[in-house]
């Protein structure tokens, strides 16, 4: 079986393309050549192709059975939904649908933010979406219903956070769980919504199956694993683990400052995330006007960064250094000497003594998630075997 993966530059994608190699015939199709070095460096067939372009998907589309797309333009300076970054996510979608082979099978890779406020408690109530999960439920419609009229097989993947040896967040999880002792602020029992990499391979596997009903499915680790299934696959051995859940409150943007540009730039630059969706309404002809206000507002920031460096001083060294350091490098020493010279004669207490030690609070926006909502794709393996066949089996080789 051919399958082409959209988008397999990515984090998700390149992982995607080490795993799915042996069992299928894998073309990764990356939009420019810069996304594609480290997949043909590993002498992946990987294929430059703009898929939102129709003469782009026809050439590379057409001798597809089945196509995964893993990517989502958004625009690069609000990392947001605009008109134009729509336009290219719905062109790609039907392109797919298009171009490649009849009764192909479509596998869409979604976000757990397309349940709204049923899933993440921060959500506005008053109906108002992210244009991130605005875009994602829209598109999903898009591809059910064109597959559908186009009689072809379309699955909808709801994910969350992805775990695996590439990703992001597996390098944030062993970073933060590798302190002498940590803080995790979530009920240990509380049932997480990760997926594993391995676990989204033997969906996709599952979708290709055509005894798999077509549909949207929510995709987590087999069975779910609670929050201290993962802490302690990712914890170091010696890491001393303590929860203590806490009820996460969304954290209200500062107010913007007035300025000359008036309410709507002060509404617009405020970048609150339930004035981001404001952007997907606004016509394609207004977003150069937007674009150079956000450019110059980080061409401001960037200003006053180089400025601020005029606090600093020269240390003995010739290298730069700011006061605000100084001042706390000064205090440690002092605080370590010390100690070192006097613990014993004046008998501090233990638990005094090793307050400096390493200790780490942990705590991330989606303890506060609920569990997701079915329904799931049927027959899936256990995540843990998984990971422990995959485990040796794959790895990232950079140059």
């Amino acid at each position: 079986m051919k399958l082409g993966l959209i988008g397999a530059n990515g984090h998700v994608g390149t992982e995607l393309s080490f795993l799915l190699k042996n069992d299928v015939d894998l073309i990764p199709i990356t939009r420019n050549r810069l996304g594609s070095i480290y997949l043909k460096y590993n002498a992946f067939p990987c294929l430059i192709s703009d898929i939102s372009k129709e003469n782009d998907a026809l050439e590379s589309l057409s001798d597809l059975d089945s196509v995964i797309i893993s990517s989502y333009a958004i625009d690069p300076y609000t990392d947001s939904q605009t008109r134009s970054s729509q336009k290219t996510n719905e062109e790609i979608i039907k392109n797919t649908i298009k171009f490649s082979k009849d009764n192909a099978t479509l596998i869409y890779f979604s976000t757990i933010r397309a349940f709204s406020n049923n899933i993440v408690p921060n959500t506005s109530n008053f109906g108002i979406k992210s244009s991130f999960a605005k875009e994602k439920v829209h598109l999903e419609k898009l591809l059910l219903t064109e597959s559908k009229k186009n009689k072809k097989r379309a699955f909808v993947l709801r994910m969350s956070q992805v775990f695996g040896e590439n990703q992001p967040r597996t390098h944030y999880f062993r970073e933060s769980l590798s302190k002498e002792k940590v803080i995790v602020q979530v009920s240990p029992e509380k049932k997480s919504n990760i997926v594993h990499t391995v676990t989204i391979k033997d969906a996709i596997m599952k979708c290709l199956d055509n005894s798999s009903l077509p549909g949207i499915y929510s995709l987590v680790n087999n069975p779910q694993w609670t929050w201290q299934n993962v802490i302690d696959y990712y914890k170091k051995p010696e890491t001393i683990i303590e929860y203590e859940p806490k009820i996460i409150h969304q954290n209200k943007s500062e107010l913007s400052d007035k300025n000359e540009n008036g309410f709507f730039w002060n509404l617009l630059k405020s970048n609150k995330k339930r004035i981001k969706p404001f952007l997907y309404y606004v016509s394609a002809k207004f977003e150069p006007q937007i674009q150079k206000k956000l450019a110059e507002k980080k061409m401001l920031n960037a200003i006053s960064t180089i400025n601020n460096l005029k606090l600093s001083q020269a240390d003995t060294g010739g290298k730069l250094q700011s006061l605000q350091t100084r001042r706390y490098e000064n205090a440690k020493a002092y605080l370590d000497e010390l100690i070192k010279n006097n613990v014993e004669k004046s008998k501090i207490p233990e638990g005094l003594s090793t307050a400096s030690k390493n200790i780490h609070t942990f705590n991330i926006e989606e303890f506060s998630f609920n569990p997701i909502p079915g329904p799931f794709l049927d027959g899936l393996t256990n995540t843990k075997k998984l990971l422990d066949t995959c485990s040796e089996n794959i790895s990232f080789n950079h140059y």
